[in-house]
């Protein structure tokens, strides 16, 4: 297909990208230049160099700095050892395939209480600390604070790494095991040798989505403590946000392009990793014995983590669960930190109460949902707020994404991998660094305060354009040879040949993209100021605080969508990690 015959396909992307992307992160680093939107003086490059001297800008440098190095190789390390644990696995895999994905669907605000009552002055840490007379720790507040969001982004992203993984060792030619198993390599020089050696380039994609979902895990910080969280909380995504409320643009645009060059190195160092790993696969000249298969208790050892594995994933949303059954005054008898009449003889310290975590509770009771359905009709407005912003969406960029994916892949142009590569460039920026664009193109369309501020470039979002090409990567040329030879045009080749076969690709595209908008916190802070028009997903965290008799009913019902989507689409989901599209042809 020639370009001009791709343009119809790729125009509509392509300009929501420039419109809502490219052109406003260029033009901002306007700002960067000058001492201030009033006097617009050329500065150089001083307000960089006083971003980099900023106290605060520092102190959310180091505190984002020593979270990633110790969440991201400790995200690898471990879902790298749960895909080996389910190549093991000689049945059920998909069921923990699933239940390990699961947390990515989950809003931030359905397990934030989970997270309160673990680490919470009077949560089941303290308590286990004080049972066996040790002295107790105020995580936020201390220098241990730093495990809250390590914890939090290792639970919720292990999984889908771990999913990925295994994707990967399922391409590894099995013809490399058999010659390393005949010259008797031991599974340690196999794993360090072929699989790990072939996994390069999948652990490089799995370093790429840690870094951006490292810099996701505002959302839960932002639930739980709010703008202004404790020192050693404070990332480098607070400060962003509060240049937005400020209304520094010179100090935003200057902090964002400095995390865009941080970004860019360590995304260059990765590939050069990757690529250098890759070029010297060394084969194994080992000389030995093939191992014997799984016997019925080495199976058993492989079920036994995996049962854990599940229980410690599910723990969060069974809580939330069960506790929703509570009345609220039970709710807030277990919970609170003060020593009241009604929770007197639960584990107490100087007037500290404890946080007596139940899976049951005492008397089962539907007071909570009763309470929400009849008596807050708030709470069904930021519900209906929360579908607005999401439905757009997931339609648009369904749309739009299929067709841009569709023109990469057909049209025939000697610069398509370059416009391509602007693509990924921008799907790995931080979410903050694209909060700047987002702001800027809202404040000119006169957009702020409204949907159409988050709606329009989630549209456009770029994953959705990457995700549907690597599907399209393996259909085969002939199907669509053969179509045109009977006369078909390149409308119906897509519309009847190609988009049915899209369909687990457009599904799991659904699917993440429900799980990222559903949830959608960083963007409402920022570009919606009326509080009636917040989504329910920002309007959890006051309930959290507020409310805590009415938390948990609120969570479940704002989980039930999340929930529908994703077993609907779990299937694709799992499947378009592990198979290519040309094995799927109708």
């Amino acid at each position: 297909m020639k370009f001009k015959k791709s343009l119809p396909y790729l125009l509509p992307s392509l300009a929501g990208l420039s419109v809502f992307y490219l052109i406003p992160l260029l033009l901002s680093s306007y700002y960067a230049l000058i001492n201030n939107i009033g006097s617009k003086k050329f500065v150089g490059l001083q307000n960089f160099i006083n971003t980099v001297q900023n106290p605060m800008f520092q102190k959310g440098l180091f505190n984002t700095a020593v979270f990633m190095m110790i969440s991201i190789p400790a995200l690898i390390f471990i879902a790298l050892l749960i895909a080996l644990l389910l190549k093991r696995m000689p049945r059920g895999q998909g069921v923990l395939m699933a239940i390990m994905m699961f947390p990515i669907i989950i809003p931030s605000g359905v397990t934030a209480h989970f997270w309160k009552s673990i680490f919470d002055v009077n949560g089941l840490i303290n308590k286990t600390l004080y049972s066996f007379e040790l002295p107790i720790i105020n995580f936020a507040g201390s220098g241990w604070a730093i495990l809250i969001p390590i914890i939090i982004y290792l639970w919720k992203n292990t999984g889908f790494a771990a999913v990925i993984f295994c994707a990967g060792m399922k391409r590894v030619p099995m013809e490399y095991y058999e010659h390393a198993n005949c010259a008797g390599a031991s599974p340690w020089q196999q794993f360090r040798h072929i699989t790990w050696t072939y996994l390069a380039p999948t652990t490089f994609i799995v370093s790429i989505l840690s870094i951006i979902n490292s810099f996701k895990i505002f959302k839960e910080l932002y639930i739980l403590f709010g703008n202004y969280p404790p020192d050693h909380l404070y990332m480098l995504q607070h400060y962003l946000n509060n240049q937005f409320f400020s209304l520094n643009m010179q100090k935003l645009t200057a902090a964002s392009y400095v995390l865009i060059i941080g970004v860019g190195i360590v995304i260059f160092v990765l590939f050069c990793w990757q690529k250098k790993l890759s070029d010297t696969f060394a084969t194994l000249e080992l000389g030995g014995h093939i191992p014997k298969l799984q016997t019925k208790r080495s199976q058993f050892i492989s079920y036994l983590p995996a049962a854990m594995i599940a229980l410690v994933v599910l723990l969060p949303l069974l809580l939330t669960v069960s506790s929703s059954f509570m009345s609220s005054h039970e709710v807030v008898n277990r919970y609170t930190t003060e020593v009241t009449a009604f929770n007197d003889s639960d584990l107490a310290r100087n007037d500290l109460h404890f946080a007596n975590i139940g899976f049951y509770p005492n008397n089962p009771t539907l007071e909570q949902y009763q309470s929400l359905l009849f008596d807050h009709p708030a709470y069904w407005r930021f519900y209906r707020n929360s579908i607005l912003v999401t439905l757009p969406i997931l339609l648009g960029q369904c749309i739009i994404s299929c067709l841009a994916a569709y023109a990469f892949e057909r049209m025939q142009w000697k610069y398509k991998e370059v416009l391509f590569f602007g693509y990924l460039a921008i799907m790995m920026m931080p979410l903050q660094v694209l909060l700047v664009p987002n702001y800027l193109v809202a404040d000119f369309l006169h957009l702020r305060d409204s949907y159409a501020s988050i709606i329009l470039p989630g549209i456009f979002n770029p994953l959705g354009v990457f995700w549907i090409r690597q599907h399209l990567k393996g259909f085969p040329r002939e199907c669509i040879e053969a179509a045109e030879s009977s006369g078909a045009s390149e409308w119906k080749v897509f519309r009847c040949i190609v988009l049915p076969n899209l369909k687990p690709a457009v599904i799991s595209l659904f699917v993440l993209t429900f799980a990222e908008y559903w949830n959608v916190i960083d963007q409402a802070v920022v570009l919606i100021k009326s509080i009636h028009k917040q989504p329910l997903s920002v309007h959890l965290g006051s309930m959290l605080s507020t409310e805590p008799g009415l938390f948990f009913a609120g969570a479940c019902l704002y989980l039930i969508p999340a929930c529908l989507v994703f077993f609907i689409g779990k299937n694709h989901l799992i499947d378009s990690s592990i198979l290519p599209i040309h094995r799927n042809i109708k």
